[in-house]
């Protein structure tokens, strides 16, 4: 199986938070989105599990995907 490398945008479901970023790699769009959800919840519960993390799969969205490695060179997603 080829995999291709795909950026992810993810959010918390509720709209509230950073954008969390990360490239991953996988097989197709689908399941670009799934592992990019996962990577963002592996990120945002810092190795907590079970009741002691704070969110879980359903508290992320994919907001976007793109092709490929990009690389983000400003991101600025809350004002001062």
């Amino acid at each position: 199986m080829t995999l291709t490398t795909f950026t992810v945008f993810c959010q918390q479901a509720d709209q509230l938070g950073t954008i969390h970023i990360d490239s991953v790699e996988a097989a197709d769009l689908a399941s670009a989105i799934q592992a990019g959800r996962e990577q963002c919840l592996a990120d945002w519960n810092g190795g907590s599990t079970g009741t002691d993390a704070p969110f879980t799969l359903e508290d992320i969205h994919c907001l976007g995907v793109a092709e490929g490695d990009v690389r983000i060179l400003h991101w600025e997603d809350q004002t001062d």
